[in-house]
């Protein structure tokens, strides 16, 4: 029998132990239907469960209905029906449904309210269910209807049952609710067809936006006007326990669909590369998919020559039976010929485009743009946001609309939301120098079928983010680190290779650089942490030794071991884990292999390399964080450089450990007369690029790095780090405008990559796109 893991609180999972005979239970009845499925279930709580060692403590019910504890491999399918509130056990559900070895069926069981509803008012066809100014308490009937859908494993959702509750709490299925609804206009079953049609509309955007839900209840409220609006979610918990209370059997028909699920799932994972075709992009595209669904072959947009046309437009609807698009004259130039399609983001749309009058592109601005007919059946076929204002150019074949660019986030769904967004918000401070689409978005909410992303999107005119779709972007962001390997080729594919930062580059990449000549008389001697006697015969040998999480940053769980000189024998282990430094004093090599059993050095992974004796200022450490980004796909750029200064008794020199960020001009002129600062700089750099050319060399695409350099006495740089995900707040804190524009690099990349232009910001001007001595008259 397959096993499935049911999640409970602590509460329930000591309630369950302690009954040992009650066959009667909410989750008997649920191993009774395991079992008539052929599934065997056991009970578990977080509070049990160390990934370390990928075990747990579990109960399973023996067919007497008797107990069995006992300790168990965590099984790969984690059905989850229970809310969890502190923030350890949110982070450890987290980590569970991150992890490659499990499948968490409900990773969380509700919406919050404000979320919910700025969802819905985003969302044309939903936002007409929630309550006007106008309406108000005293206008409802004392009633609720609850809605329970179900997602299997195909996405598709399914509403198994609706139920009503009246002003006493008192349940009844809808279907018997006569009574209840004598005063309202629609019959019971009339208003079943209304919460059916809504409640499908509203899964499907859930879906998209929150993928980690599979159970969710949704409550609705009805007018004296037999109105019906969305009230709120409620978590699937909730109506397991109405239903077991009141209707057992109805209970059993849940049960019956949640474990169907899960055996299905059990099913797919043992297919080899088993999925779900909705789930999962297909595989190996290589090209960009037209309207019909069939590949196109992929070729490179040949422009016309040197001055190829990049406009501002406005798009402006107009009804129409045919798909089209009508462009001034002017802007054609008489060479180009068999333009028969449009394109935005990854989609191309075959249509009609027509050539008529003529127009002046003198003094064509983001802010002065020439306003484009799109008929309205083009313009939502493509997905594209009608109120702003875009660049367009033409190819051989084809009109683009753009630039459209991604935010590629993380898997953690349910808190992105506009609130969220705003943390984005200063990298668009520059949005008019290029317009165009930006959206944020998880790859867990993309319609792969049809190509579409379910995410948040820039308002330029209100100066935030709202819930929108748009197609994949042409080029993508990426800012995270934790999506399915899949779905990132998929995106690199469907993007042209044009979704960067592609890979999380670690600590220990660093090592696979040490046979460079280049780079490896600037790298520290380093190695991945093996055993613990290869690291003291290191530590022997070099005297002092850094330890480093290969996963972890800002100066997270960083350990340092000196070997013991003269008199003062055996080791010191400095552990910086805490907001302190914690010295251990171990006389041997056998104590300090014990040590680090203990502070789990040997479960997680670690690097160890030698220590470099930085450079100080007023007895304090520094390193320089050097900023390298892309300008352009051939060229690197440093974009801003800044030293750490390492806090009073402090080693290490983060900003998250005390440490402050001054310019370099200041360190080298503290740090001593011999160095100055044009040979320093000089040599920073010179490293600095020589480590990102390399980089080009790889089969990834890199667009930003945080180096952290390290100088010696003196004043040689050595590479410590190599940050792909780094952290500006030095930057922030002592130069706000450098800040500003290391943060505005990567969306100029991304435009850059796309073919579009970037203005540049005058003092109250903008130089145009097209001047009028290019224009196209």
């Amino acid at each position: 029998m397959e096993t499935i893991g049911v999640l409970l609180s602590i509460r329930e999972w000591n309630h369950l132990r302690r009954k040992k005979h009650n066959d009667d239970g909410i989750w008997h009845l649920f191993a009774v239907k395991g079992e008539e499925l052929s599934l065997k279930i056991v009970y578990f709580t977080l509070q049990h469960v160390s990934l370390q060692l990928l075990k747990t403590k579990a109960i399973e019910i023996e067919k007497d209905s008797g107990i069995k504890k006992h300790t168990i491999d965590i099984p790969s399918i984690i059905y989850n029906p229970t809310k969890f509130y502190q923030k350890k056990y949110i982070k450890l559900l987290r980590e569970l449904s991150n992890h490659p070895k499990f499948q968490v069926i409900n990773e969380h069981h509700i919406i919050k309210k404000k979320n919910l509803f700025e969802l819905i008012q985003a969302q044309s066809e939903l936002n007409k269910y929630l309550k006007n100014g106008k309406e108000n308490d005293q206008n409802n009937a004392p009633l609720t209807f609850y809605v329970l859908g179900q997602k299997s494993p195909n996405k598709e959702w399914e509403i198994p049952i609706i139920y009503v509750k009246d002003s006493s709490e008192k349940k009844h299925l809808l279907v018997e609710a006569s009574s209840l609804l004598e005063n309202q206009p629609q019959k019971p079953k009339e208003i079943q067809e209304i919460l059916y049609d809504h409640s499908k509309k509203l899964l499907k955007i859930i879906h998209f936006y929150y993928p980690g839900i599979y159970e969710i209840g949704l409550l609705f409220s009805i007018n004296s006007n037999g109105q019906i609006y969305i009230d709120s979610t409620c978590s699937f918990n909730i109506i397991l326990k109405d239903l077991f209370a009141w209707n057992q059997q109805l209970c059993q028909k849940i049960f019956e669909s949640s474990l169907k699920g899960a055996k299905e799932m059990i099913q797919q994972n043992a297919i080899p590369n088993g999925s779900d075709k909705k789930n999962q992009p297909k595989s190996s595209l290589n090209g960009k998919e037209n309207s019909s669904g069939s590949v196109k072959e992929k070729k490179k947009i040949k422009h016309l020559n040197k001055d190829d046309l990049r406009i501002w437009v406005k798009l402006i609807p107009f009804e129409a039976e045919e798909m089209t698009i009508k462009l001034p004259g002017g802007l054609i130039h008489s060479s180009i010929s068999e333009l028969n399609a449009l394109q935005f983001g990854i989609k191309e749309q075959p249509c009609k485009i027509d050539i008529e009058g003529g127009v002046l592109l003198k003094y064509n601005t983001y802010y002065s743009p020439i306003e484009i007919l799109i008929s309205s059946s083009l313009l939502a076929k493509l997905h594209i946001p009608q109120d702003m204002v875009y660049q367009l150019k033409v190819s051989t074949d084809k009109v683009i609309i753009g630039p459209t660019i991604g935010l590629l986030l993380g898997e953690k769904n349910q808190i992105y939301n506009p609130a969220y967004m705003e943390k984005f918000s200063d990298r668009l401070g520059i949005y008019e120098n290029f317009g165009g689409l930006v959206i944020a978005f998880s790859s867990r909410s993309v319609d792969w079928e049809e190509k579409i992303a379910y995410g948040m999107i820039y308002n330029p005119k209100q100066k935030h983010w709202e819930y929108g779709t748009a197609p994949i972007p042409d080029a993508i962001y990426r800012r995270n680190f934790h999506q399915k390997p899949v779905w990132i080729k998929q995106l690199i594919e469907l993007t042209d290779e044009k979704l960067f930062n592609s890979h999380h580059y670690k600590k220990s990449d660093l090592l696979l650089l040490q046979n460079d000549k280049k780079i490896n008389k600037h790298l520290p001697d380093t190695h991945l942490f093996k055993n613990t006697n290869e690291l003291i015969e290191f530590v022997n040998k070099k005297k002092k030794v850094i330890l480093k999480p290969v996963s972890l940053s800002r100066g997270r769980g960083i350990f340092l071991i000196e070997k013991g000189l003269g008199e003062r024998k055996g080791y010191v282990l400095h552990d910086h884990r805490k907001g302190f430094r914690l010295q251990h004093h171990i006389p041997d090599a056998k104590g300090l292999k014990e040590i680090l059993k203990d502070l789990n050095v040997l479960h997680d992974k670690y690097l160890y390399q030698t220590y470099i004796p930085l450079l100080k200022i007023n007895n304090r450490p520094f390193d320089v964080r050097v900023v390298m980004q892309k300008y352009d796909k051939e060229h690197w750029i440093c974009t801003g450089i800044e030293c750490r200064v390492a806090g009073e008794n402090e080693v290490l020199t983060n900003i998250a450990r005390g440490g402050e960020a001054i310019t370099l001009e200041e360190v080298i002129s503290k740090a001593g007369n011999h160095l100055t600062i044009e040979k320093v700089e000089k040599n920073i750099l010179k490293v600095c690029k020589e480590f990102c050319d390399l980089m080009d060399k790889k089969d990834e695409h890199y667009a930003e790095y945080g180096l952290d350099i390290g100088l010696d006495k003196e004043g040689y740089p050595w590479i410590i780090e190599a940050n792909i995900f780094p952290s500006f707040k030095g930057f922030k804190a002592m130069d706000y405008n450098r800040y500003l524009k290391i943060r505005y690099q990567p969306l100029i990349y991304a435009v850059h990559l796309q073919g579009f232009a970037v203005t540049e910001t005058g003092e109250g001007t903008i130089d145009e796109i097209f001047h009028p001595n290019n224009s196209h008259d």
